[in-house]
């Protein structure tokens, strides 16, 4: 594994489960290092995910992962 850390992209990442995924990244952070994370969806999701991401972004942005 690179040290420069994983980049993982989300399929449907404007799905309820989402901030679920996100919180196991962040607690598992020390054994699996994500450096970014890419969350895409369809476009009639487009709402959702826009929704969804902003909510990753402050998970992150408290877990100062």
């Amino acid at each position: 594994m690179s040290k420069k850390g994983l980049k993982i992209a989300v399929i449907g990442g404007g799905s309820s489960y989402t901030p679920e995924l996100i919180e196991g990244f962040i607690k598992r952070y020390n054994e699996l290092p994500v450096k970014n994370i890419y969350l895409m969806d369809i476009e009639e999701g487009k709402e959702k995910l826009e929704i969804v991401g902003n909510l990753a972004r402050r998970m992150v942005k408290k877990s100062r992962c």
